[in-house]
């Protein structure tokens, strides 16, 4: 066997006459004629010979390369010249090789980019010792980092980082140290008096509007005065006959007297006369009580305001018949007035008497007034939940007057100490996580933090009082952009000062 059968072993003989039907371009055509297929040039006749020789051919030759070189020849003169007996159209011959799949392909891609990763991230901490193990040349470890290095690399690296420490710190200072408990209430009237007329009668006039305010013994409002003054009017002229009365009783008396002391008349006569002369005195004395008592009626038609105050809402007209159990109208001590506000329940246990309050009211932007607690209420009140509490101000500001009904914020002072370090409770941290903030950062002049622990007086909402372990003028962080520990060097970019 030759080398090229060798190579590729026998083949079997190519069966041309399928081919001659797959590669016949008429296929889709009616079939030729017996005359047609007669009148063909002698061309394609030749061709057909040429075809039957090469399917008789020995097997011997096909292990030969030019009898398959001439077979390929012949396969493709058949391919340039189609059958006329298969109307089918030609189809491609395949390769004979075998395509390698595209997956396998991936995969591998896949798995070398994984190795080359994996060597490129642990590659320089495994090199140096894979090359202490198999004793690698000095050529191939000269540049390798030896332990040494990578330590100065992760100390340097280290150090960059608590470099980068960015914070903000409050400069200690003395000052007084002052907590409030902010809420919202009312202003009242100190005292709120009903005014009633003391007799009957009818509206006669009303002197004020709601609001106004009042001097004492102001007229508030008047009766109808008609039968008072008749009263009045009779009670005069009465008096006025009892006083004439008294003068002759008197002239009698005088008369009698001399007339006893010429020894005319009798002692009974005497005192008989003396008697009439007191009875007139004291007829005198009645008329003019009744006098006095007309004029107190009369009085009882106006109605005075007793302090002085503001008004309240009129619940009357004028014309209207009232009694002395009808309220005219209200009026509200303004001398001194009272801050009601209601406390929740978590600050309770931070307000007691006579702790001192400011109030702000909008009618008056920017003047205060100032009070103290006076009462609190024993119970909690049951809708708002909240203990009432009242704070008493003298009315006394020369920049306004406090007015019942008022919206008033209130301010109250729950802590005051003088000349004392305060800071902002978000200086203050717990280091040793016993649940207890005693600790601050302080900065040095190099910019390092330091822990220090503090002694912590009051502590309020958003400030800590340090009683000791700082002094004043130093820096103590605030704020910090990453997690702070001792001995950190830091990078201050702002200094906050504190508001005095």
């Amino acid at each position: 066997m030759s080398a090229f059968g060798f190579r590729f072993g026998k083949k079997k003989p190519v069966d041309f006459s399928k081919m001659k039907e797959n590669l016949n371009p008429n296929n889709n055509k009616e079939e030729s004629s017996p005359d047609e297929a007669a009148a063909k040039s002698p061309v394609e006749d030749n061709s057909v010979d040429k075809r039957q020789e090469a399917i008789s051919r020995p097997t011997a030759e096909e292990n030969s390369t030019e009898p398959r070189e001439a077979a390929s020849q012949t396969e493709k003169t058949e391919q340039a010249q189609p059958s006329q007996g298969d109307n089918k159209p030609p189809t491609p011959k395949k390769l004979s090789g075998k395509k390698l799949p595209v997956k396998p392909l991936v995969l591998l891609a896949l798995l070398v980019l994984f190795v080359g990763i994996a060597i490129f991230v642990i590659g320089p901490r495994l090199i140096p010792k894979i090359a202490e193990k198999i004793k690698l040349p000095e050529v191939f470890t000269k540049f390798m980092p030896t332990k040494e290095a990578e330590e100065e690399l992760i100390t340097s690296e280290e150090e960059a980082i608590e470099e980068l420490v960015t914070v903000r710190t409050y400069r200690v200072a003395r000052g007084d140290f002052i907590d409030v408990l902010p809420s919202m209430g009312n202003i009242k009237g100190d005292r709120e008096i009903e005014l009633r007329f003391s007799v009957n009668g009818i509206i006669d006039s009303l002197n004020f509007f709601e609001g106004d305010l009042l001097r004492k013994g102001d007229i508030v409002a008047t009766l109808d005065q008609k039968d008072a003054l008749l009263k009045l009017e009779y009670s005069k002229s009465k008096l006025k006959t009892q006083e004439i009365a008294e003068e002759a009783a008197k002239k009698k008396l005088q008369i009698h007297q001399m007339l006893y002391d010429d020894g005319i008349i009798i002692k009974p006569k005497l005192e008989e006369v003396e008697l009439e002369s007191r009875g007139a005195k004291s007829q005198k004395d009645a008329a003019q009580k009744e006098v006095e008592f007309a004029l107190a009626e009369l009085d009882k038609t106006y109605l005075y305001s007793p302090i002085n105050g503001v008004m309240g809402t009129r619940d009357a007209e004028i014309g209207e018949f009232v009694t002395s159990n009808v309220k005219i109208a209200s009026l509200y001590d303004t001398s001194t007035v009272l801050a009601e506000m209601g406390v929740i329940e978590k600050d309770i246990s931070r307000i007691a008497l006579g702790q001192k309050a400011k109030v702000n009211v909008d009618t008056y932007p920017g003047v205060d007034f100032e009070g103290k607690i006076e009462n609190i209420a024993p119970i909690i009140e049951g809708k708002s939940r909240t203990l009432t509490t009242k704070i008493r101000i003298k009315n006394d500001n020369p920049r306004g007057t406090l007015l019942p009904g008022m919206f008033a914020r209130i301010w109250i002072s729950v802590y005051e100490k003088k000349n004392t370090i305060k800071l902002p409770s978000s200086c203050v941290y717990d280091l040793d996580n016993d649940g207890e903030f005693d600790s601050v950062y302080a900065v040095s002049d190099e910019n390092i933090a330091k822990a220090k622990q503090v002694k912590i007086g009051y502590v309020s909402t958003d400030y800590v009082e340090i009683v000791d372990g700082l002094r004043e003028g130093e820096q103590v962080v605030s704020e910090a952009m990453a997690e702070l520990k001792d001995d950190v060097k830091v990078d201050v970019i702002e200094v906050q000062e504190p508001i005095l």
